[in-house]
């Protein structure tokens, strides 16, 4: 990485650390807690029991559960709160949750064909062992159902990240403990807090258990790098067999004080009926209930656009990736299986279309086309051949070679984008004019991410991604290169690079900041499936937004939050889309509303607006544009 970008990340992570929030009560908070607790001790109830429990326990844990028998006075079992999925708080296991709302239901509001989440938290007041969870149909009054197999409950995991986790993705000394994974089975990684280390469990075909330290220091887990592409040589085979999630939820223990998350993802298909679903989650041990969780969904009468630019509401809003994904690297960590690795790249591929990645980022999408379709990625438009620096005469026939060969495989394309080398200068790119006309003569677009490209080649360029922040602060420099016309896209890497397991920063960092800023695309980097030691690298962290195990992938935290990010585009396009046309009514009241929906878009600050707010105002103003243009 280039000092100014490494400046400019630098820069991202210290204004992110003020936002990414761990509750630090003042010494008074802290005293008045611990004599409430002191009071509570003295109380009869399943509450004042739990405190006595809690004599050798540590302050903040008594005050915990000062501060929980205040929210639930009548609590026998536990306590749940109700949370943000994508919140910038950390949920750790002796952390008050307080942004949560106590004994609230579980509240959630989709369009038809969107995938939406809601989280809660539980703090049980006895050790419960293990205990099931058993997600119910949800009805509405006149009797429609929501069927429990579009609900998909999984347990945040809480494991060791290096120093820097939740904050960057630079390397840092240490380890800490950081919620990420969303698991079925929470016991495939077994987190020692004696030792502060993680491990996976390894289950063979005869059903044999072994457990592989997944933490070691850099100089015992040596990461070896190969100069073609950073592949690493893994020590760890996280895509074999035995290292494989639960395709169900499994339950999860419950310990007296202790907090855990949970994460509810909800999918609406095109055809589920408008309206108010409720339900519960039934928590039972030992086939005896202990509670329940209630559960409101609503589910609203619209279904979302493709996401499109701020800017021009037809112009596809696209993501791109730099991705380590491909069948070599599957293979090298699924133990060499070609079979095994062709079911894991489309479900792992068939995941992220469903994360609103459509666009085919992986190695071999050019070679197997075969692959593209089966996950349900979009082929019109996707970055697929490196150009060819050579004699004028061997660019000309390699170009055409190329697009004769898209042509066959894909049909006429909409952006087919040429590359060559990385964050060149003025010099280099002066130099290659020549290279980059022959292949846009024979139909392919030029992408470029040089920092120095928008001056010297903003008209060359019809992929431009410099290492810059996608917020207002580059709104001016996006605001030229859109003015240039024509059908160029827009985007950003590096400022943060992937890995920072904070949702709310990655909600911001991948949706409505800068779809307003006037950027066209991400083209981040990067996607890894190996990640699993924190503190392998030398200057960087793992850069994961998912994980690899034998089926496919396991998803995190920050993975369902660049779903939410990209949906939040979509809502606003759907707004867009609604209101424009209505701007020129006849009726007053709906240009009035036409125009208050877009001044919401235009007001909104995007670097620190509540996302949630934004989401639910945008939902107001859809339903209102609605019925005026029904």
């Amino acid at each position: 990485m280039k000092s100014r970008t490494l400046f400019a990340a630098i820069c991202a992570t210290l204004a992110l650390s003020l936002h990414a929030q761990i509750e630090v009560p003042t010494p008074e908070q802290m005293s008045g807690w611990l004599s409430g607790y002191q009071a509570l001790c003295g109380g009869k109830s399943p509450l004042a029991d739990h405190a006595r429990r809690l004599a050798q326990a540590t302050e903040k844990q008594k005050a915990n559960a000062y501060r929980v028998a205040c929210d639930a006075t009548n609590a026998s079992a536990f306590v749940h709160y109700t949370v943000p999925p994508t919140s910038e708080t950390q949920y750790l296991p002796d952390a008050y949750p307080f942004d949560g709302e106590a004994g609230k239901p579980l509240r959630i509001a989709m369009a038809q064909d969107e995938y939406e989440p809601g989280s809660f938290v539980i703090y049980p007041l006895q050790s419960f062992g293990k205990v099931q969870f058993e997600v119910g149909d949800l009805r509405t009054a006149d009797g429609k159902v929501f069927p429990k197999a579009e609900l998909d409950l999984k347990v945040v995991k809480v494991w060791y990240q290096n120093g820097n986790g939740w904050y960057s993705y630079f390397q840092d000394t240490g380890l800490k403990l950081c919620p990420e994974l969303l698991l079925n089975d929470e016991d495939l990684i077994r987190v020692d807090t004696g030792k502060v280390a993680n491990y996976a469990r390894l289950t063979e075909a005869d059903g044999s258990v072994s457990y592989r330290w997944l933490t070691p220091p850099r100089n015992v887990d040596n990461r070896i790098e190969n100069a073609s592409g950073y592949r690493l040589d893994e020590s760890f085979c996280a895509m074999k067999p035995n290292f494989t999630d639960a395709a169900t939820f499994q339950g999860a223990t419950l310990d007296e004080g202790v907090f855990k998350q949970f994460f509810l993802t909800a999918h609406a298909t095109t055809n589920q009926a408008p309206g108010l679903y409720t339900g519960a989650i039934t928590l039972t041990r030992d086939k005896s209930v202990i509670g329940r969780i209630p559960v409101e969904l609503r589910v609203l009468p619209f279904v979302l656009p493709k996401p499109k630019t701020y800017f021009d509401r037809d112009k596809d809003f696209l993501v791109f990736f730099c991705e380590y994904i491909g069948f070599e690297l599957i293979r090298q960590i699924n133990g060499n299986d070609q079979e095994l690795a062709e079911k894991q790249l489309i479900s792992l591929l068939k995941n992220f279309a469903r994360h609103n990645e459509v666009t085919p980022n992986f190695r071999g999408r050019f070679q197997r086309p075969d692959i593209c379709e089966a996950a349900g990625l979009d082929t019109s438009t996707f970055k697929t051949i490196s150009m060819q620096l050579a004699r004028p005469a061997d660019m000309k026939y390699d170009a055409r070679r190329k697009r004769e060969e898209h042509l066959r495989k894909f049909g006429a394309p909409e952006n087919y984008f040429a590359t060559w080398g990385d964050e060149y200068g003025l010099a280099i790119l002066n130099g290659i004019r020549p290279m980059i006309d022959t292949y846009k003569n024979e139909g392919f677009k030029f992408a470029i991410n040089s920092r120095h490209g928008y001056s010297a080649a903003a008209y060359l360029a019809d992929l431009y991604w410099p290492p810059v922040h996608p917020d207002s602060n580059n709104s001016t420099i996006t605001a030229k290169f859109n003015a240039l016309g024509g059908d160029g896209y827009f985007g950003w890497y590096a400022c943060q690079h992937v890995g920072v397991e904070n949702p709310a920063y990655i909600r911001r960092q991948y949706g409505l900041a800068p779809y307003r800023a006037g950027f066209s695309c991400h083209y981040n980097y990067a996607h890894h499936l190996n990640g699993y030691n924190d503190l392998r690298g030398s200057t960087y962290r793992a850069m994961n937004f998912v994980y690899g195990h034998g089926d496919g992938v396991l998803d995190t935290l920050a993975w369902e939050a660049f779903r939410e990010g990209m949906d939040d585009i979509r809502y606003a396009t759907h707004l867009q889309h609604l209101a424009h046309p209505l701007v020129k009514s006849p009726a007053l009241q709906a240009r009035y509303a036409a125009k208050k929906a877009l001044q919401l878009l235009a007001d909104m600050n995007t670097d620190d607006f509540d996302l949630t707010t934004a989401r639910l105002e945008m939902i107001r103003h859809i339903l209102t544009l609605q019925s005026f243009s029904n």
